[in-house]
């Protein structure tokens, strides 16, 4: 055995260019395994980060009608870890001179001060560390320029009351009215970056709260952490019915009770399978494609190694033959070839981990560079010593793996098959090479060409991982270019289904100022626009109004509660019904289209509205806008019907108010407003008094929802960003900033292009590096395959071929391989395409004029080039030598 193992290392030190082929392709292998591990690992930390920052580390929240008693259960719970407790809201009462008239108060204890976001959001000064000290909103100082942080003031603290109830956190309502409790003094001590809509009359502002000072009435929200974050979706339903809270009719939690569900799933934990909505996974579409490029490059790891050491195994068989015949063990045969393996992947493993964390490094600054502005949280690197072992550890062990399967195969030789270097003997099995003899192919490519496909398939073995790692590239590279494409059709034909390329929201709790509505809309560039509001209410829908091709296609009954709000009762559907008040002009327009006399829907004794009560072909049909707006009657419902609707959406909504509404008309086609919905609800646009006048019998703490505006704006796309800009600026003189949201097309397709080059960068920065792995391999393996095979050229130039006839032959062969990788990779990348196509609903009819064919071609001529590379300097390397020192013995 002795002597075995010093043959081993004598060899890899005499035979170094297959130890450097060896060592080489571990370095490389381990340096893309751990990278991509490395930026796996930092994207989901970075998304955690930006997570915990924001909104807090909580898993859960609880609260609602939440006390003390509650509380206690909560802090008893062995399987919780820690609790943030925020207080109730309190009314601080201003001096008169102050533009809002309150405080909006809220306490919170020690622990939601350490974990929770609302720290972060201090931009001057501390968070509160004992009863009276407080943060408020930045726009507290802004309009109260007489008050600094450090002032101390002493203010009547009490609640706001409207309609016999508290009314703290509400909107401005008429006759609201102010119940003083007692005097407080407060310090301010920070400024928070928030701000509170201009509907709600108060700054928000947060104190601290210490548990001794909670009444047994005062009602909690409480964030919970658990000592084990995967227990969370087993621990609060059993927690919840302990609370003695109740799911509503729709199976859901009232009040405050939600998980932190997109931090729980970056740290790998989901919600049970029969939870998971449609959509749910791909918000985490770049986590998965992280994940895959994992996959692949433990693939490619895999094959490369085993690659190498079969190469070098197979370099030495006749000298393993040689041991076999003089006593050696198959056992230290394969300790021999295993020794080998572990000797050239120790270095290379910890060095690709430095290696790894460079290239990792470099594309972390390249993707953020490349985003820019985009990105509002910071990027910061990480080194995990976790990652990094059990990357090296997955190197090492596939290290073993690879050289087990050669080592296995060598010891399995007995010493006579060995030395005759008939690796196959061992099994049994013997090849026969059937020779076809094609007159064609002779007439073609002559005797050179006839010998290349020869030589090709007897040592095709030697290039099979290079060949794989060039593949995967051609694949993946290609593929991905193909999923920008494909993307970037799918955003095309997406906003082609839409009319207009302004869309803009103001939360509002009344009247819009008409100044502000008639300056946006007269706005030079802006073509054509209009703006509604928009409410939802309820109606119950009896079996019988169901049309035809909707029972047939299973009618409420088939609808999934659990994703639609569709509740049946008593044999009857409750559904959504939206209210949709129309600026008079658009109004008017919309009624002759459909032929009908806007003025029939004026002045009437019941509201008259126009119905659209249609269903999608595709409910939940998600990034598909054409396919949304394919449509059949749901309700056989016509002019003349009366409805019923109700306020109340839920069981739990303290209103019984009802409304009846007459159908003036029936349509079948939509007002151009870009709004479709495929969730079973229907539609009835009324003109915007008669939309005051419904609403007006609603609750009025409930005004901050049928108040709200919606606009739609189209402009040319030259125009679209300068006129986007001016919407805001008007919009800002008067609402607060925090009041409105404006988004144009042309905005989103920028960031959506800035977004596509950084990912491309990262995608070739991974695909050149395996583009490297797979070209040195190939490189290494056309080595040692022309140095084993420089006899039979030898042999070959001594029967008289000259150098013009073996370059032939060696082109030829050198042609077949390099276009294995692309002729290989091609069918896989359609199937890809053939994916892609089915998940976004394309046809081929509209993807092939596109598809990126120039990126393609150039990344097939690359990989192929990276082979032919690979045969030029090896050939040029065997030229060079004589046929004397060919024909000698290799050393042993």
């Amino acid at each position: 055995m002795k002597v075995l193992l010093q043959y081993t290392f004598r060899n890899l030190k005499n035979n170094k260019k297959t130890t450097f082929a060896s060592m080489a392709a571990v370095l490389i292998a381990s340096t893309l395994l751990f990278s991509l591990c490395s930026i796996f690992y930092n994207n989901i930390a970075w998304q955690a980060d930006i997570e915990r920052y924001e909104s807090g580390g909580w898993h859960a929240e609880v609260g609602g009608q939440l006390t003390k008693d509650g509380l206690e259960i909560i802090e008893n719970n062995l399987q919780i870890d820690k609790i943030m407790i925020k207080g109730p809201f309190m009314s601080v009462q201003l001096p008169e001179e102050s533009r809002l008239p309150y405080l909006l108060l809220r306490d919170a204890d020690e622990n939601y001060w350490s974990l929770m976001g609302e720290k972060n959001a201090i931009t001057e000064g501390r968070a509160p560390e004992k009863p009276g000290e407080i943060v408020v909103s930045k726009s507290f100082f802004d309009n109260n320029p007489g008050f600094r942080l450090g002032d101390s003031f002493t203010l009547t603290e009490g609640h706001r009351m409207a309609g016999g109830e508290l009314w703290d956190a509400g909107a401005r309502m008429e006759g609201e009215q102010f119940l003083p409790e007692e005097k407080v003094t407060l310090t301010v001590v920070g400024k928070l970056d928030m701000t509170t809509p201009t509907t709600t009359p108060g700054y928000y502002a947060m104190g601290f709260l210490e548990h001794e000072a909670l009444n047994d009435t005062d009602e909690l929200v409480v964030y919970v952490t658990m000592k084990n974050i995967r227990d969370t979706y087993k621990v609060m339903p059993p927690l919840m019915e302990q609370l003695g809270f109740e799911k509503n009719e729709y199976g859901n939690y009232e009040n405050h009770f939600r998980y932190h569900s997109r931090l729980l799933a970056l740290g790998g934990v989901f919600p049970p399978m029969e939870n998971f909505s449609p959509g749910y996974l791909s918000n985490y579409a770049n986590l998965f494609f992280y994940a895959t490029l994992v996959l692949l490059a433990a693939a490619a790891f895999v094959l490369i190694i085993y690659s190498a050491f079969a190469m070098s195994a197979r370099s030495r068989i006749r000298q393993l033959g040689m041991f076999r015949s003089v006593g050696a063990t198959p056992g230290q045969i394969r300790a021999s070839v295993l020794l080998e393996g572990i000797g050239v992947s120790l270095l290379p493993i910890a060095a690709g981990i430095g290696l790894g964390q460079l290239f990792t490094a470099l594309m972390v600054r390249i993707y953020t560079g490349i985003l820019g502005d985009l990105i509002y949280f910071p990027f910061t690197l990480r080194f995990s010593w976790g990652i990094a072992l059990t990357a090296a550890f997955v190197s090492f062990l596939t290290v073993l793996v690879s050289a087990s399967l050669p080592a296995k195969k060598m010891a399995e030789l007995s010493p006579v098959d060995a030395i005759r270097m008939q690796e196959d003997a061992a099994g049994g099995k013997k090849r026969w090479l059937k020779r076809r003899k094609s007159r064609a192919r002779l007439g073609l490519f002559g005797v050179e060409g006839v010998m290349a496909q020869a030589s090709r398939k007897a040592n095709r073995r030697s290039f099979r991982a290079g060949l794989a790692a060039l593949t995967m590239c051609f694949v993946l590279v290609s593929g991905f270019f193909c999923l920008l494409t494909l993307n970037n059709l799918v955003t095309e034909r997406n906003a082609a289904a839409r009319h207009y390329n302004i869309l803009m929201r103001w939360q509002m709790a009344s009247e819009p100022d008409p100044e502000m509505l008639q300056e946006i809309f007269s706005l030079p560039g802006l073509e054509e626009g209009t703006w509604f509001y928009r409410t939802r209410v309820s109606y119950w829908a009896e079996p019988s109004v169901e049309t035809e091709e909707f029972a047939a296609n299973g009618g409420f009954a088939d609808v999934d509660s659990d994703h639609y709000s569709v509740l049946e009762r008593d044999g009857r559907y409750r559904i959504r019904a939206d209210i949709l008040g129309l600026e008079a002009s658009f109004f008017d327009d919309y009624c002759r289209a459909l032929g009908s006399d806007p003025e029939a829907y004026n002045n009437t004794e019941v509201p008259r509205a126009i119905l659209v009560g249609n269903v999608s072909r595709y409910p939940g049909i998600a990034n598909n806008s054409e396919k949304e707006q394919e449509e059949y009657r749901m309700l056989s419902l016509e002019a003349g019907d009366v409805l019923t609707l109700e306020e109340k959406l839920r069981d739990s909504d303290e209103t019984d108010y009802s409304f009846q509404v007459e159908i003036g008309d029936r349509a079948d086609k939509r007002p151009v407003l870009d709004e479709y919905n495929s969730d079973y609800s229907i539609q009835l646009y009324v003109p915007i008094e008669t939309y005051r006048e419904i609403v007006a019998g609603f609750r009025p703490e409930t005004a901050e929802s049928y108040y709200q505006i919606c606009g739609v704006g189209l402009t040319s796309v030259e125009k679209d960003i300068a006129v986007t800009e001016k919407i805001r600026e008007i919009s800002s003189r008067y609402l607060a900033e925090e009041d409105f949201t404006i988004r144009s097309r042309e905005e989103e397709r920028q960031e959506n292009e800035v977004s596509g080059r950084a990912m491309e960068a990262v995608v070739n920065l991974t695909g050149a590096l395996l583009s490297l792995i797979g070209i040195f391999n190939a490189l290494s393996a056309a080595s040692v395959s022309l140095q084993q095979r420089r006899r039979e050229f030898a042999v070959l130039r001594s029967a008289g071929m000259d150098e013009a006839q073996l370059r032939k032959m060696l082109l030829l062969e050198g042609l077949r391989t390099a276009a294995a990788p692309v002729l290989t990779g091609l069918p896989v990348l359609l199937v890809i395409i053939i994916y892609l196509l089915g998940v976004t609903d394309l046809s081929w009819k509209s993807c092939l004029p596109v598809l990126p064919y120039g990126k393609i071609l150039l990344n097939a001529g690359l990989v192929m080039a990276s082979v032919g590379a690979a045969y030029l300097l090896a050939f040029l390397s065997m030229r060079k030598e004589t046929i004397a020192d060919a024909v000698r013995d290799e050393t042993v």
